[in-house]
């Protein structure tokens, strides 16, 4: 699992599509989805219900949206951590 594969599925989770995503994180909509497929592969369940009106986590998405937010947090403060630090 890498981080790039949980920013975007934080991404389509929290835009409920694909196509959002994909604009927000300046991907092409085509991208988007295979790293999605590609991360419910290697979880081995489907993160998302998927409709004509969008794409919604499962209970196994919610539960690892929970886990995504965390991971994404401590990198992102340990970078910011390493970058304004004399002494890291």
């Amino acid at each position: 699992m890498e981080t790039k594969d949980l920013r975007i599925f934080q991404a389509v989770a929290r835009e409920g599509s694909t196509t959002k995503a994909a604009e927000l994180l300046n991907y092409v909509q085509s991208n988007v989805t295979s790293r999605i497929q590609y991360l419910e592969a290697e979880v081995k369940v489907p993160l998302f219900n998927r409709s004509n009106r969008g794409m919604t986590l499962t209970s196994a998405g919610e539960n690892l949206l929970k886990y995504a937010d965390q991971i994404l947090s401590l990198i992102d403060e340990a970078v910011k951590s390493t970058q304004y630090s004399e002494h890291p």
